[in-house]
């Protein structure tokens, strides 16, 4: 598609058209309409648009249908080549798995707004602009698209054989760059193919290519895109006309330019004040703002789940299964499945129960779920193994990799039973009470439930198998939570109704696996939001194991792990569990927490109980604080002189600021950003607390000046390699440490300084994060990768362990190493409560003074 130098947004086309490579037409509206059943073939050679009428589902799923029957029927040259489709829209929601992979649910409309750039904007700022869609109730029914962004299927080039739809400037950006830029609210033009869901009956959208079209209104995330512009990685020309406030890309590039003294923040703020109010989509308009807005958003009750068959009755009684009820009268999944094949349920007025994990979850409307039941759960079920993916790409086809994907869910469907929560068939629960079922039931849990197995020949579900055999439907009459998902969502949402009475103890603390004394005390009411809050991390890496990994773990990760075992060996975790979490009320042993609340009096920070302040960020600046002060006054020089305390990374001063107001006297702080906002924002607050021992400095913090004889080195969630920074000035000036790593991959390019052997303590020389740790960056690499791993913490956490054993190794071999070194550390490796933060390690060098 060309897009217009002047930034006028293209208007979209209203109608449907078939593209074909070298001429665009308007297709016969009776052969439109017909052409995606399975008796008529689709030119494979054709740029198929989906439309904004509601049949784009119904199209995807029919041309896999069809793909499928030519494979059948052997038609190798009519399958060899996949239609490209074309879908544009409005992304509803996102949910990111690792760096990776996206699921998308996108909105096709073509309701967009425009704008004429040569009116007066400013007097129509209070206006609704043209065709805004912010507020529009038609938006829950609009049934949105599936798709996935995939890195192995991703080219991001569109299709160049097409003039009139080619924007050769998706080419020059990568995935990862679409990967943080596609955010709820943008439209966006996404090319693609279909492949199978893993849902039955449904198709999804693999994406090669995203065009960015329209921007939303989070600045938060503007500021990403502007920053990707500056940095070369996005194509100026295509944001510009995501812009279209903009008139050229002359307007765009001087306020990116290094004498613009904007942050990207405010450079992005600015922009979208400029546009007329409700103009560009607000993300909680299609995401839902409240609860019961995301129940509204809810898809339609499918016609196959709408009404239980007429031989199901509301159960009488209770609609809970008796814990108590015998084993033997329970089944499993294959078993139930086995009768059912074999047509030994012969009298479907007589229940049986099963007991499964949910492996997919799916809420409709009016209090329906239906929920994929099966024997054995992995988060990586519907996914193929690493080497079909490696095969698929070796011969340069996604193609094949797609087909293996339908032939494996095709298999994977037939292993399991669909379980249908309604409010006609659980009779006696409220629709309250089914909702919070519908919530907890999710995909991880595992469940036994009591209700009727339909034969296939009265099944009145049109689900079917994939080879044309009708999917096994459960109807559900009863059911009872065995063990809880370990998603921390979960978790926290099961906390809150046992302490708001909604939901049974007994079945919390089984399925939670804690002590049934806990759960009493949450329900009567002994526990704060912030206490619930961090028993959920806790409970969430106890339920966390090998069958809810969200990745593959390679030969070469777990080769990392022994590689580097001696690391953990000679630097073993010292757990700090013995640290006293703060109450509600700021009451602790050290002056810390007096100083967080109050300050003669006046407040310090109000937030409300149970905040991400009161349960993550206070505890973890208390315990920051503890660790520093141990360290301060393991210097040979406290209290006979003022210690300098240089903060790598320390934002707007949170934590620099409480140092400098605890220690007082003791210190002078040097905060280090490379943010020039951020560094304003914690002036602004020292200089309201009155505190005149500390400054901060916006720059690069491989710039650190050496000469500047620093005593204390500190960072609190110092991302990547930035904690090797960190810790490479403590060395180089023979300072103390208190470093609280991060993430483990980013910031690659940061270059640690470290001393140089042969010019003495305060020449230095930048070397990568792999020659500081003195590993080899491959083994490293996977190391990382491990630590990052999500679903199993335990594992991650081993990960974790090693890469901070690896760097407190490396300090004390290069602080040995230095000549004249007066001083002596004590190098050791911490953690802090989960529940403050999965991040909860912590790096420590303490002054020897022995």
């Amino acid at each position: 598609m060309v897009l217009a130098s002047t930034g006028r947004f293209y208007r979209l086309l209203s109608s449907a058209t078939i593209l074909l490579p070298w001429l665009s037409f308007q297709p016969n509206q009776h052969l439109l309409a017909n052409a995606f059943s399975t008796t008529i073939s689709v030119d494979t050679s054709s740029i198929i648009r989906l439309r904004p009428d509601g049949s784009a589902n119904d199209i995807l799923y029919n041309l896999l249908q069809q793909q499928e029957q030519q494979q059948a029927d052997n038609y190798e040259e009519q399958s060899s080549q996949s239609p490209t489709l074309v879908l544009e829209g409005f992304i509803s929601k996102r949910r990111a798995i690792g760096k990776h992979l996206i699921f998308l649910d996108v909105m096709p409309v073509d309701k967009v707004p425009t704008l004429d750039i040569s009116s007066d904007i400013s007097k129509n700022k209070k206006k609704k602009g043209a065709a805004t869609l912010d507020g529009d109730d038609s938006l829950s029914e609009i049934v949105p698209v599936q798709a996935i962004m995939r890195r192995d299927f991703w080219n991001g080039i569109q299709n160049q054989t097409t003039d009139n739809i080619n924007n050769s400037s998706a080419s020059m950006s990568s995935f990862d760059v679409y990967h943080k830029i596609i955010q709820p609210g943008t439209y966006c033009r996404i090319q693609g193919q279909v492949g199978p869901s893993r849902n039955q009956k449904e198709a999804i959208l693999f994406c090669h290519s995203i065009t960015y079209t329209l921007a939303n209104n989070n600045p938060q995330h503007l500021r990403n895109v502007l920053k990707f512009v500056q940095d070369g990685v996005l194509d100026a020309t295509e944001v510009l006309n995501a812009l279209p406030i903009l008139s050229q890309v002359e307007e765009l590039n001087p306020s990116l330019s290094s004498n613009n003294n904007q942050t990207y923040g405010e450079l992005a703020m600015e922009i979208l004040d400029r546009f007329p109010r409700k103009f560009l989509m607000n993300p909680s308009q299609l995401m839902g703002s409240s609860d019961s807005a995301k129940v509204q958003l809810l898809p339609p009750v499918p016609a196959e789940f709408r009404t239980p068959p007429s031989q199901i009755a509301a159960s009488s009684g209770s609609s809970i299964v008796d814990q108590q009820q015998d084993d033997d009268d329970m089944i499993t999944i294959t078993q139930a499945l086995q009768d059912r094949n074999n047509e030994q349920v012969t009298d479907q007025k007589k229940a049986i129960t099963i007991t499964g994990w949910i492996q997919n979850r799916r809420r409709y409307q009016d209090s329906v779920s239906v929920l994929e039941v099966v024997d054995e759960f992995s988060s990586l079920a519907s996914s193929t193994s690493s080497s079909d993916t490696e095969e698929s790409n070796d011969d340069g086809s996604a193609k094949n990799e797609l087909d293996m994907r339908n032939s494996k869910l095709k298999d994977l469907w037939k292993q399991r039973i669909y379980a249908v929560l309604h409010p006609s068939a659980l009779g006696t629960r409220s629709e309250e009470e089914l909702n919070i079922y519908g919530n907890i039931l999710s995909s991880g849990a595992r469940v036994t439930m009591q209700g009727f197995m339909m034969m296939q020949s009265d099944d009145t579900s049109s689900e079917t198998n994939g080879d044309g055999s009708s999917a096994a439907t459960f109807w559900v009459t009863k059911c009872r939570l065995l063990r809880s998902s370990w998603r921390p969502g979960d978790i926290r949402q099961l906390l809150d109704l046992v302490h708001d009475g909604k939901f049974d103890v007994e079945e919390a603390a089984g399925a939670l696996e804690i002590p049934y004394s806990q759960v009493e005390d949450l329900a009567e009411g002994a526990t704060s939001a912030a206490e619930r809050q961090w028993l959920t991390a806790e409970v969430t890496q106890s339920l966390q194991g090998e069958n809810s990994r969200v990745g593959k773990i390679s030969d070469a990760m777990l080769q990392s792990l022994a590689t580097f075992g001696s690391a953990r060996d000679e630097y073993p975790i010292q757990d700090v569990n013995t640290f006293e979490r703060s109450d509600d009320d700021g009451s602790q042993s050290t002056d810390t927490a007096s100083i967080l609340e109050s300050n003669e009096g006046n407040p310090r920070r109000t937030s409300l109980e149970g905040s991400r302040w009161q349960y993550k960020k206070r505890p973890q600046l208390e315990f920051m604080v503890d660790q520093i002060a141990e360290v301060l006054r393991s210097h040979p020089d406290y209290g006979k002189r003022k210690l300098n305390v240089v903060d790598i990374g320390g934002g707007k001063g949170l934590l620099s600021n409480l140092l400098a107001e605890t220690f007082g006297d003791d210190v002078v702080v040097q905060v280090i950003e490379i943010s020039r906002a951020a560094t304003v924002n914690g002036m602004m607050r020292a200089k309201r607390r009155g505190l005149e021992n500390i400054r901060f400095d916006a720059m690069d913090a491989t710039k650190v000046d050496v000469q500047s004889n620093k005593d204390v080195v500190v960072a609190l969630h110092a991302c990547g390699v930035l904690s090797d920074v960190a810790l490479g000035h403590a060395v180089s000036q023979g300072a103390g440490f208190v470093i609280c790593p991060c993430c483990f991959r980013s910031n690659p390019h940061l270059r640690v300084s470290i001393p140089k052997e042969d010019n003495g303590n305060l020449d230095v020389e930048l070397v990568t994060a792999e020659e500081f740790l003195d590993v080899d960056p491959d083994q490293y690499t996977s190391l990382k990768q491990l630590a990052e791993l999500q679903g199993d913490i335990k594992l991650a956490s081993k990960a974790m362990h090693t890469v901070n054993a690896l760097r407190a190794s490396a300090v004390d071999k290069l602080w040995q190493s230095k000549k004249g070194s007066q001083q002596r550390i004590n190098t050791s490796v911490k953690t802090f409560p989960i529940g403050f933060s999965t991040r909860n390690f912590c790096l420590v060098g303490k002054y020897d003074v022995s």
